[in-house]
């Protein structure tokens, strides 16, 4: 590495050391991750802050989340210029990654829901999809989780995924979580190096610029990593289908999709793509992108903004609001484009998207007044101002 990158690695260890300390500032009341006394000690006094000082919480997730974003786009600058080397993005990409692993998912709770449904089937033998967390109100995993409502609403694969962690944790929850954890941290690197092989089949000039875009973008290593929502997986199966058909292996990229199915359903809308581009030999990989994308950003309007109800699928999972881990869905595919307005577009909600947790930082709860719609604002009005730029812009260089 270059004494540059190296100063930036360092740099990068220190700004998600400091994300990863801040995140226990959230650790739930109920739950209880050591009896280690030292450790104890660190997680009482960070949810003195989290839980008990919340305007300075919030200010300080700013705080944090601004120098990450800024982060990423120095790396995008260097990436432009040509100054980043290959090796050195994926070297850091996985030491954060890494270092993601061991925060706290301060900012979702999902996670819990996913090992209690392997623990329904290695411990008690049941099956999620006809029993809840509820059903069990002796565990002592209750006491911490939310929605222990509703069956599991993912498919049969997604299952048999999360029980290898379970399986290895011997029945440890902080093991478990941190295997967990370290799972979908290895699915942000498989996407990173995904990327990157499909990138240097259609834009090898601007592969760097793509790998980093992806693999540092914080909404990623948050979402993904931090908070560890699936949605790091199926977007693999996305990009591994993507890739395969770049190779022209159509029938490993048609299984590729319906592994992705059988995760979590929606990737299915892109097999009539896929079944065109196997038929169509002069359908360009380029326009196949396009129509994945087109197709991602229209089902997450209508699953963010009306009832979808999936057949076979608890009706308890599902809800009428945008979440920041659906851009899972759509922005890595945007990142294969390399438009300079669709990554200007998919920064800006990434930024939106993570700000929209300042409510609930802030107060504690997602109920008070006004809240919705600052999220909506918060997500949406930089990602429109950001487009409206670019359509001046363009008006303005055709006159």
């Amino acid at each position: 590495m270059t004494k540059q990158e190296k100063v930036l690695m360092t740099l990068g260890i220190l700004i998600y050391s400091l994300l990863t300390i801040f995140s226990y500032a959230y650790v739930d009341l109920n739950l209880t991750l050591s009896q280690n006394s030292t450790a104890l000690a660190f997680v009482s006094f960070m949810q003195i802050l989290g839980y008990f000082q919340r305007s300075l919480s919030t200010k300080l997730y700013i705080l944090i989340v601004s120098v990450l974003f800024s982060y990423l786009l120095y790396h995008l600058y260097l990436a432009a210029k040509g100054s980043l080397s290959i090796k050195y993005v994926f070297k850091i990409v996985i030491v954060l990654s890494v270092l993601s692993a061991l925060a706290y998912p301060f900012l979702s709770s999902d996670v819990f829901n996913y090992l209690f449904d392997a623990k329904i089937v290695l411990k008690y033998h049941l099956n999620p999809y006809t029993h809840r967390a509820m059903d069990f109100p002796n565990d002592d995993w209750v006491r911490f989780m939310r929605w222990i409502h509703r069956y599991s609403p993912y498919g049969p694969m997604w299952l048999i995924l999360s029980i290898f962690p379970a399986f290895f944790s011997f029945g440890k929850f902080t093991l478990n979580l941190l295997l967990f954890k370290i799972l979908m941290a290895a699915f942000h690197i498989l996407n990173t190096y995904l990327i990157y092989s499909i990138l240097r089949k259609i834009n090898p000039s601007k592969v760097i610029f793509g790998v980093s875009l992806y693999g540092l973008n914080p909404l990623f290593i948050i979402e993904g990593i931090i908070n560890a929502h699936n949605d790091v997986v199926i977007a693999s199966f996305m990009l591994l289908s993507i890739y395969l058909v770049i190779n022209k292996n159509h029938i490993a990229s048609f299984v590729s999709l319906i592994i992705g199915f059988l995760m979590k359903y929606f990737p299915i809308l892109n097999l009539p793509w896929l079944i065109l581009f196997a038929i169509r030999n002069k359908l360009s990989i380029k326009t196949f992108i396009l129509l994945n994308i087109l197709t991602m950003i229209f089902f997450t309007f209508i699953y963010s903004t009306f009832k979808v109800s999936v057949p076979f699928v608890s009706s308890g999972a599902t809800q009428t609001q945008f979440q920041p881990w659906y851009l899972f869905w759509t922005v890595p595919l945007l990142v294969l484009t390399l438009r300079k307005d669709f990554i200007a577009v998919a920064l800006a909600l990434s930024i939106g998207a993570l700000m929209r947790y300042l409510p609930y930082l802030y107060w504690g709860d997602w109920s008070h007044n006004n809240t919705i719609i600052f999220m909506q604002a918060t997500t949406i009005a930089p990602a429109i101002a950001v487009a409206f730029f670019f359509l001046v812009k363009e008006h303005l260089l055709k006159k």
